[in-house]
């Protein structure tokens, strides 16, 4: 027989082992040491996805050594696609070459979804979690310090049904190598993972400032709420944004983005309804309450989906429809508002466009990555801009915030000159209406006069006046100017003026009304005014002439007493006088409607039960007692007590 080379035996028994390695239940072995460069030892590895061997179930023994797994389904680690829920075990052993380097391996697997076994010893680190603390697949080293040249790995894990949902594998892949070559590769891993993420948080800190800022201006402007609104937004945004990017980057659990961040999506869904329709100064109709109502509710969907009970893809396409909407709807609104004469809606409606056309591309994307579409996967791509990589959202939303900068300074802007404005008419106004009630009354003998004035937050027209006559009598005058602010205290200032002129003629009640009603007639655009006009005697006899005022009260009880139109209506206007007699101890109660009409939380008004129940009382405590029901105009009243009969 003739004898085969040497090289053809190496050959052959290469050959052999090669075949041996390709049969079904036999086990990996790897010898690092042929593929070592001696000259640098440091850079040497190698991936060990293949040669992994799995199995359902849970069951300790399978960590040790010597187990048998040669019954065991062969898998490819790095292959294994989306990950199933529930428990699983899967084993590689590795042959090393005697005098090996020291060696370190690198997995990348879901955080919380597995824990590592190597020759039958539980390696630190690696444990499994609840659902609400699993992540994405993340890098994790270990350090081979074994005897020996034997080398089990096993990998013991448990998929929860969140994890599952979202179609995350369960590894990504697995490396063994020297110390300083698997460090390298851990960090291009980590620097791949967190490449974006610095970028899209400083983005969303700006957001979020942004939003503080938008808040403060609402502070400064309490009355208008698009700023509070926007500065929900902004912040929310921010927020909802930062949480998703820190778990895709798996720093934070997949429950922060599902349970929170993902929620708050429809939050701020509304905050941005609520602003628009603040901006453009119109209130929700029904169709938009309903709509925001279903947003409120919508929350639910992200806990059925986490717990598995709504399936991922059922989640992914409701979710935007429930957002198309306001993507859709707000900018035609905006331009209906626009072509109505709001000419600022116009300002707001391509900023509003923005954010939601760089959100729909997004998702479009991640759908098509999850459904495996590929056509539009590149839609979830980061774009690169210079040395960094940013997120098409974030592009967006930062071109919505300058945008609305400009929109909102031009606004403020607006609105602080309308207030400098509206304060400088108030001071004028507080300053005229402090001539409407005099500081003091006069005395007049044979009576006791007290008055008691609160006036609200904006100036009203209240006004009393006593005013002695030439026979010893007086008229007493308690007046109220429709309307608020510099208008109505002007128009008060001009109806003192003229009774004062006329008070000189000695007119009884009813014919200084006549009077006073055509002197406000010729003043154009005055507004009306109600008036009782009162003659007191020193005997005791009242003469009442009443313009639309509330009657006064006695001993208890309302005066009946005719009252006509207000003044500054109509020309021509003639006015009835009612006579009565006070009796030493009567005291008559004149009072404006801000105590009849003061209103408390719940709606209900002071009214005119209350006001004849405490009409009895002091000035000063029956404008208190109405005022801390609900004070919501100036409240004025006025008391006229007869102290002793006057004697002839």
């Amino acid at each position: 027989m003739k004898k085969l080379s040497l090289p053809l035996v190496l050959f052959l028994l290469c050959a052999c082992t090669l075949l041996r390695a390709q049969e079904p239940g036999t086990l990996l072995q790897a010898t690092p040491t042929p593929a070592l460069d001696t000259a640098h030892p440091s850079d040497w590895i190698m991936d060990i996805n293949k040669g992994w061997r799995e199995r359902d179930g849970d069951n300790p023994a399978y960590a040790q050594p010597a187990f048998d797994d040669s019954a065991w389904n062969p898998v490819e680690l790095a292959d294994l696609g989306p990950a199933e829920p529930g428990w699983q075990w899967y084993r590689l052993h590795l042959k090393l070459q005697p005098n090996h380097p020291q060696l370190a391996m690198l997995i990348e697997g879901g955080v919380g979804t597995y824990t590592l076994y190597i020759n039958g010893t539980r390696i630190p680190g690696p444990r499994l979690l609840s659902a609400f603390g699993v992540n994405r697949p993340v890098e994790f080293t270990v350090p081979i310090n074994i005897p020996g040249n034997d080398l089990q790995i096993s990998l013991r894990t448990h998929t929860p049904t969140s994890y599952a949902a979202w179609h995350f594998p369960l590894f990504m892949t697995a490396s063994l190598g020297t110390t300083a070559a698997i460090e390298n590769q851990r960090q291009a891993i980590e620097s791949d993972r967190l490449y974006t993420l610095i970028p899209a948080l400083a983005f969303n800190l700006l957001f979020l400032l942004a939003g503080i800022g938008a808040w403060s201006l609402h502070r400064s402007q309490p009355d208008h709420s698009e700023y509070r609104w926007l500065g929900i937004y902004l912040f929310l945004l921010g927020a909802a944004d930062i949480l998703w990017y820190s778990q895709q980057a798996g720093l934070l659990p997949l429950s922060a983005n599902l349970l929170i961040a993902d929620p708050l999506l429809f939050i701020i869904t509304i905050a941005q309804i609520q602003f628009t329709f603040s901006f453009g100064g119109q209130r929700l109709g029904p169709i938009w309450r309903a709509y925001r109502a279903i947003l409120l509710v919508a929350p639910v969907l992200t806990w059925f989906t986490w717990t598995g009970k709504l399936p991922t893809s059922a989640y992914m396409v409701v979710e935007p429809l429930l957002i198309v909407p306001v993507a859709v709807f707000l900018p035609i609104l905006l331009f209906i508002w626009y072509r109505r004469g709001n000419r600022e809606a116009g300002w707001l409606m391509l900023p509003s466009l923005l954010p939601a056309a760089t959100t729909s591309l997004y998702d479009l994307g991640s759908a098509s990555i999850y459904f495996g579409w590929q056509r539009f996967d590149s839609l979830d791509n980061s774009i690169p801009i210079g040395p960094v990589s940013i997120q098409p959202n974030d592009i967006g939303n930062f071109l919505f915030l300058l945008a609305i900068a400009v929109v909102m300074f031009f606004r403020f802007t607006r609105v602080s000159r309308d207030q400098a404005r509206s304060a400088a008419e108030l001071d004028a106004a507080r300053e005229i209406q402090q001539r409407l009630v005099p500081q003091s009354l006069p005395d007049l003998s044979g009576y006791k006069l007290a008055a008691a004035y609160l006036p609200a937050q904006e100036v009203g027209g209240d006004f009393y006046q006593v005013l002695a006559q030439h026979d010893g009598s007086a008229l007493i005058v308690v007046g109220d100017v429709s309307g608020k602010g510099l208008k109505a205290a002007m128009t008060g200032a001009l109806a003192i003026g003229a009774l004062r002129a006329l008070a000189d003629d000695n007119l009884r009640p009813a014919v200084l009304l006549e009077r006073l009603n055509q002197q406000l007639l010729r003043s154009q655009d005055s507004g009306f005014v109600t008036c009782i006009c009162i003659r007191v005697e020193p005997n005791g006899a009242v003469t009442m002439a009443n313009s639309g005022h509330l009657s006064p009260y006695r001993r208890g009880e309302e005066i009946a007493a005719d009252a006509g139109l207000p003044l500054g209506i109509a020309a021509g206007i003639k006015y009835t006088e009612t006579q009565l007699h006070l009796e030493p101890g009567d005291t008559l109660t004149l009072v404006t409607d801000g105590v009849v009409e003061a209103r408390n939380k719940s709606g209900e008004l002071y009214g005119f039960d209350r006001t004849r129940a405490v009409s009895s009382q002091t000035a000063d405590q029956i404008a208190r007692a109405a005022a801390q029901f609900g004070q919501e105009d100036d409240i004025t009243v006025l008391t006229v007590t007869r102290t002793a009969v006057h004697s002839s």
